[in-house]
């Protein structure tokens, strides 16, 4: 069977409007049967949202009087996850709108990991249909049937279709009758992927870390050329163009973001170890003298975005976050003891580097100041009721972030929100959900990494045991 099995439209939660529907007429229904492709053909895109709904029975309710009474009558239900159960006869669906665009991939091996590759095709761009380059690395039933894959998402056409929408152009209005697809090329890869990472400064140099306890880097030129290439050859099958072997496995690893020090690389395993990789012509010198500080796992490393380059940032299960310098020593030059139980995942505001995010196993992120780590959290939530297991700041908006969590959910926020509905009547169950939760995204089953599009405003990319989501919400 094929890598990827379908792509279609899903539902979500939009915190806007919280009242959902499970049962009546205008539900919308997840397809039963799954759409197969085989490698090289492309995959179809399935748009529920357009294709199965009629305008006026998302919208206006049907036109049947009496069952537009009984939905007046019955009152509003706000959802809340992990609180609130579904009976054996109900579903879980989206808020008409919710979303701007909303698609899912089903995938045949989940990937544990992903990122976007930087493109040529314009930065802050938002006229559909859309395209998306994205690189991921699989976890297959046997270590030999890993790869690396190299993805074009491309016509991912607006999921929430209102009546008066005029095409702008003659042109744009013939694109709408294109189904989205992807094109992909695959590397064979040595065990699980845990983690990938692009080089920002070079797209098709790609590093993995491999459960076998190896870091490795990829050169995928001609893998990225022939996606956008109609009748490219398959590329032969390649190895890594360097690789380094940890005494253990792990799943940290950043490149620098500065010019100055393009290809500058650090990787960190599960014996607390990081490993500082300086380019150089051909490859890089990797100092096998570690960073050390860290007594468990380092599960996330990230050089600052911004300011100085040499300063990169360590998140670990021993429950710390360490900020080093790799011009002085392999000592941390400041401890954070940031949660109470493991740091998963820790991302640094692009806007603001000095603003860090964390997010721990009890379900809690938190936002701290690195000028000001010894005076604690800015901002700490507990809301989420299971380990987080990614998180990353809007690209341009620095109040803006997003946090994933082994709940099945997706949460987006803005720190600079307050609470104004004192006095204002609202629905049973509305206390439930902070003022600064601004979105909940739902049906995914165990998502392991999201990021922000840095080059499409407000779209966001999610990866989980069944699949990809990728989603622009009507409200960010």
């Amino acid at each position: 069977s094929s890598f990827f099995k379908s792509l279609f439209g899903m539902p979500g939660v939009k915190r806007a409007k919280r009242a959902l529907s499970t049962e009546g007429r205008g539900s919308k229904k997840r397809p039963d049967a799954k759409q197969e492709a085989d490698i090289g053909d492309g995959v179809q895109f399935e748009d529920d949202f357009e294709d199965e709904f009629v305008p006026e029975e998302v919208y206006e309710g049907g036109s049947d009087d009496e069952d537009e009474e009984m939905d007046e009558d019955k009152p509003v239900r706000i959802w809340r996850p992990g609180v609130d159960e579904l009976a054996e006869d109900e579903e879980l669906q989206a808020a008409p709108g919710a979303y701007d665009m909303l698609h899912r991939g089903e995938v045949e091996w989940p990937c544990l990991t992903f990122d976007i590759v930087p493109d040529k095709l314009g930065a802050q761009r938002s006229k559909y249909p859309l395209t998306a380059y994205v690189m991921s690395g699989t976890e297959a039933d046997r270590g030999d049937r890993n790869a690396i894959f190299i993805m074009k998402w491309c016509h991912l056409h607006k999921t929430a279709k209102d009546d008066d929408m005029e095409a702008s152009s003659d042109s744009e209005s013939s694109m709408e009758d294109q189904d989205a697809a992807v094109e992909f090329r695959r590397v064979p890869h040595p065990g699980v992927v845990n983690r990938l990472r692009i080089m920002p400064q070079v797209s098709n140099i790609v590093a993995t870390w491999s459960d076998s306890g190896a870091v490795h880097m990829w050169d995928v030129r001609n893998e990225l050329l022939a996606i956008d290439r109609e009748g490219w050859a398959e590329p032969e099958k390649q190895k890594p163009i360097q690789s380094f072997q940890h005494t253990t496995e792990g799943f940290a690893m950043a490149f620098s973001p500065h010019k100055e020090n393009v290809g500058r690389f650090i990787s960190g395993d599960c014996a607390g170890k990081i490993h500082l990789w300086e380019p150089r012509e051909g490859g890089w010198d990797v100092d096998t003298q570690p960073f050390e500080g860290h007594s468990d796992s380092v599960e996330d490393v990230q050089f600052r975005p911004q300011g100085d380059q040499d300063v990169f940032v360590s998140a670990s299960a021993d429950r710390t976050v360490r900020v080093w310098d790799v011009r002085t020593g392999k000592t941390p030059v400041e401890v954070l003891q940031a949660h109470d139980t493991d740091v998963n995942v820790l991302a640094l505001n692009p806007k603001m580097s000095d603003l860090l995010l964390t997010g721990s196993d009890d379900g809690c992120f938190k936002v701290f100041d690195l000028r000001g780590l010894g005076a604690g959290a800015l901002a700490n939530f507990r809301w989420h009721t299971k380990p987080i297991t990614s998180v990353g700041w809007h690209p341009t908006d620095d109040t803006c972030l997003a946090v994933s969590s082994a709940d099945n959910t997706l949460s987006i926020w803005d720190m600079a929100v307050e609470d104004d509905s004192a006095g204002m009547d609202k629905p049973e169950g509305a206390d439930h959900f902070p003022p600064q939760l601004l979105f909940l995204h739902q049906g995914q089953t165990d998502i392991k990494e999201l990021k922000w599009h840095p080059q499409i405003p407000g779209v966001i990319v999610s990866t989980a045991s069944d699949g990809f989501n990728i989603f622009r919400t009507s409200n960010i």
